[in-house]
């Protein structure tokens, strides 16, 4: 009796073994994939913000402004390893509705790591540009690292920093902080008197553009539960700042950080279970399985020798 409880337990204690492993790889890496059919609109709100009115010719301090973004994967152009999305964001004044600027992007992602893949007609701006590093999220299990972000204004990865674990909405985060120090983008011919230099006629300067970015990212399924982007962009002339066209830090409305980490619950309670919690369950269950079938059977054999 003891022999056939001993094979009953080993048989259990294999079936345990062997699904360990299973659950861990096979079973949490095909829940660890950003999905096909990605869908987010968010809102950042900057309070106390400086800008240049292009149409009025001047300039509007201490607005409150609005960064409405839209990301949608494109379902047609991504494939199981990689997923593309489509991300468009409009900057207004919150107040008097007008519209600052509007920005584009397009890439394609690693759908575990969240690195950017050359292809799918990646662009910034209508214009193709080839993307890598961290795209929009970090890696699931993101570690207490710093990682390659892409930054899409100076158009090349600079690092995102890790700088500590801090709590959003009661849910741990991960705080990364990317610094773009001033950087020429662009050129700007603007008025003399808009410029505040004396004389008639245009004057052409450098813009100048410097941000710091805060990413506070969920560490399990590393999607962003919420965002700072402190950004200054302005006109040089012989080495003078002449001009503010932008001065402003924009950050994640109350709506948008309740609506990550609402998106992010799912990811962070069952992929670690899949992930760790199961998987070393299953490995004490099933050794502790073959250790009594062992006990069982040598008790056995010791009994009908006696016998």
């Amino acid at each position: 009796m003891r022999r056939t409880v001993a094979v009953v337990l080993i048989a259990f204690g294999v079936f345990f073994l062997a699904a360990a492993p299973m659950m861990r790889t096979w079973m949490s890496s095909s829940l660890m994939k950003t999905p096909l059919d990605y869908y987010s609109e968010t809102v950042n709100v900057a309070e106390g913000a400086t800008y240049f009115n292009i149409e009025d010719v001047e300039l509007v301090e201490d607005a409150t402004l609005e960064a409405h973004a839209t990301i949608r994967a494109d379902v047609a152009s991504s494939t199981d390893e990689i997923v593309v999305w489509d991300q468009f964001t409009w900057l207004k004044d919150a107040e008097t509705d007008f519209g600052i600027s509007s920005t584009s992007r397009r890439a394609g992602h690693d759908r575990v790591t969240g690195e950017a893949v050359d292809c799918c007609d990646s662009m910034v701006n209508e214009e193709s540009v080839v993307q890598s590093g961290q795209a929009w999220k970090f890696p699931f299990f993101t570690e207490q690292r710093d990682y390659d972000f892409y930054e899409t204004t100076v158009q090349e990865v600079v690092p995102m920093e890790f700088q500590g674990v801090e709590a959003v909405e009661g849910v741990e985060a991960y705080r990364f902080v990317q610094t773009v120090e001033p950087t020429v983008v662009d050129e700007r011919t603007l008025p003399r008197s808009v410029a505040g230099l004396e004389g008639d006629g245009d004057v052409t300067g450098d813009e100048v553009f410097s941000i710091t970015r805060t990413y506070w990212i969920e560490p399990t399924t590393g999607s962003p539960l919420k965002v700072s982007e402190d950004q200054n962009r302005v006109v040089v002339v012989d080495g003078e700042e002449v001009l503010t066209l932008l001065d402003a830090e924009l950050v994640f409305d109350d709506e948008s950080v309740r609506n990550a980490v609402a998106n992010s619950e799912q990811g962070r309670t069952v992929l670690p279970l899949l992930h760790t919690t199961l998987p070393i369950a299953f490995l004490v269950v099933g050794v502790g399985f073959v250790g009594i079938a062992v006990v069982l059977y040598v008790s056995g054999r010791r009994s009908d020798h006696h016998n």
